[in-house]
């Protein structure tokens, strides 16, 4: 048995990083039964992976995300009809116009919250702050208004269950499919009304831009990958944020220096917070025909994870990888992924990051973990805190 044969799905979900690092030294590229993936674990190899799309395919014969959320979706497609979805996704979170209002969108969010928070000496935050922030902003940007946030929290990590399911468990499956066909029902008349009234939301665009006078895409064609964007919209901004806050919190030398230096540091401490723990782990591909990466012969046909986390933990790239550090200087992370699949929504996620991170801090200076508490992570495909309970000391 090798080392590949031997990793198991509960392993990677409470701690993949161990596993990554082991790949990474003995076996870069390699088979792991318990997913059925062929896991790429180093920079440069991931780097090739996403950037050879002629070889390494989004097009892939057994996706759970398309079993989950049907066809076909931004993420498992190529060509003319990834070119067509980007056309109506992009619009909305291109870097000039997230400028131009994800600043008072997020703050009409956050600031509400905030107050609620101040009322008390301590919160939960990934459950009262982040994914609230995270889910409304995401949903509001799309034209979805209507939706509570317990609503929108249960999408997503129910969505997920079928995204991350390559292990074919029937519960998840299960899960995944009654929120798929929830969000179906709920999003529809939305759709409905903007196809007859555009706006400048997402829904909009993906309905009518780059379409003939008159014409709009097929709620059919769309609706696949709004669950796609629904899921990771709403998880990186929030499990990531998150992730940053709890690095911060238990390195409190370069808490300091954030505080000290808001508008320097936290656009750092965010890039690092998603390089050190990247709230979505993997690109997913499909081989054309057999190739050699790594040392190893994938065949044709073979389900490929080029794993962005673990390239963000690669030690030819980042010395001393494990550990949190706002100070790197080594170049930019894999979070958002190689190649022309690069998160389109990677702006207005970083800036929602940014502006929740930044938000919370210049009202609660003193915050600190409660006691006791240690921030423990779960999850390789998604990975964020599973809680960040603190206090808050003097409020300001």
């Amino acid at each position: 048995m090798t080392y590949a044969d031997s990793i198991t799905v509960e392993a990677l979900e409470a701690d993949p990083y161990p596993i990554y690092a082991e790949l990474r030294r003995s076996a870069p590229v390699a088979y792991v039964p318990a997913v059925d993936l062929w896991f790429v674990t180093r920079w440069k190899d991931v780097e090739t992976v996403g950037k050879t799309p002629d070889i390494f395919s989004n097009v892939v014969g057994t996706s759970p995300v398309e079993r989950s959320f049907g066809k076909p979706t931004i993420l498992t497609t190529d060509g003319e009809v990834h070119r067509e979805l980007r056309t109506g996704v992009d619009p909305k979170y291109r870097p000039r116009t997230v400028a131009g209002y994800a600043g008072d969108l997020v703050r009409g969010i956050a600031d509400p919250l905030l107050d609620e928070l101040a009322k008390r000496g301590s919160a939960e935050l990934m459950a009262e702050y982040f994914e609230p922030v995270s889910t409304l902003a995401l949903a509001h940007s799309m034209g979805l208004y209507d939706v509570d946030v317990p609503t929108l929290r249960r999408w997503f990590y129910g969505l997920a269950q079928g995204a991350i399911n390559f292990e074919n468990d029937p519960k998840r499956d299960e899960i995944a499919d009654a929120v798929s066909a929830e969000v179906s029902e709920i999003v529809k008349p939305t759709l409905e009304r903007l196809a007859r009234e555009p706006d400048d939301s997402a829904f909009s665009h993906m309905l009518h831009d780059g379409m003939p006078p008159g014409q709009t895409r097929s709620i059919d064609f769309l609706m696949p990958t709004i669950k796609v964007i629904l899921l990771g919209g709403m998880q990186e901004p929030g499990h990531g944020a998150g992730s940053v806050l709890a690095g911060l919190l238990t390195h409190p030398e370069q808490m300091r220096a954030v505080l000290a230096d808001p508008d320097g540091l936290v656009p750092k401490a965010v890039d690092e917070g998603l390089r050190w723990i990247a709230p979505i782990g993997t690109q997913t591909k499909q081989t054309t025909r057999a190739i050699e990466l790594g040392g190893a012969a994938i065949p044709a046909g073979a389900p490929v994870a080029a794993l962005v986390s673990s390239a963000n933990r690669d030690e030819s790239r980042f010395p001393d990888p494990d550990r949190f550090d706002i100070r790197r200087n080594q170049g930019s992370h894999a979070a958002f992924g190689f190649g022309h699949h690069f998160c389109s929504g990677r702006f207005f996620a970083r800036e929602q990051m940014c502006l929740a991170v930044a938000l919370l801090l210049a009202r609660f200076p003193n915050m600190r973990l409660a006691d006791g508490d240690t921030p423990v992570f779960r999850g390789w495909e998604f990975r964020a805190p599973t809680a960040l309970h603190v206090t808050f000391g003097d409020k300001t």
